[in-house]
C-alpha cells in the first residue's frame, strides 16, 4: 500500500492499493484509501472515506464513513454518511447508510437499511420484550 502526504503538511493522507497488488487482511485507514488492487478482508475507518476503483475488488466486510464504488463488493457495507454506486460498481451483499445514490447500470444484489433502520443498536440497549418469550417449551 502507499501513503501519499499532502505537501501543505496539515492535510489529510490518502492510502493507495494500486492494480496488481492483493492485500489479505483487515486494513485500518484514516482520511481517504482508493482501492485498484484487491482486497480480502475487513475494512475499517470511522470517518473516512473509501474509494474502490473500476480495476478494485474486495471480499469481505467494509465498516467506513463514505464509500464510492466503480469496482465490485462481495460482502455487506456499512457507511456512517453515505454510499454511492457508479454505473460500473458492482455490489453482493447488505447496505447500511443514512443515504444511497445508485447510478443506472450498476449491479446491486443485497438488502438495504436507511433511516431509522440503519441505526445497529447496541447489545446492553436492547430493551427485552413487553410480553416475554411467546415460544413453548414441551416438558418430558
Amino acid at each position: 500500500m502507499k501513503l501519499v502526504k499532502t505537501e501543505n503538511g496539515g492535510g489529510s493522507d490518502f492510502g493507495w492499493i494500486g492494480k496488481g497488488v492483493e492485500v489479505v487482511g483487515d486494513v485500518i485507514f484514516v482520511d481517504k484509501l482508493q482501492v485498484d488492487g484487491k482486497v480480502n478482508g475487513k475494512l475499517y475507518s470511522e470517518k473516512g472515506t473509501l474509494i474502490i476503483g473500476e480495476s478494485g475488488k474486495i471480499e469481505g466486510q467494509i465498516d467506513v464513513g463514505s464509500c464510492l464504488l466503480h469496482g465490485s463488493i462481495v460482502g455487506d457495507l456499512k457507511a456512517r454518511a453515505r454510499v454511492e454506486i457508479h454505473r460500473t460498481g458492482r455490489l453482493q451483499g447488505d447496505v447500511i447508510t443514512p443515504a444511497l445514490v445508485v447510478e443506472e447500470g450498476s449491479l446491486f444484489n443485497g438488502a438495504i437499511k436507511m433511516g431509522k433502520e440503519a441505526e445497529v443498536p447496541r447489545l446492553d440497549s436492547r430493551l427485552p420484550d413487553k410480553e416475554g418469550d411467546k415460544r413453548k417449551v414441551k416438558e418430558a
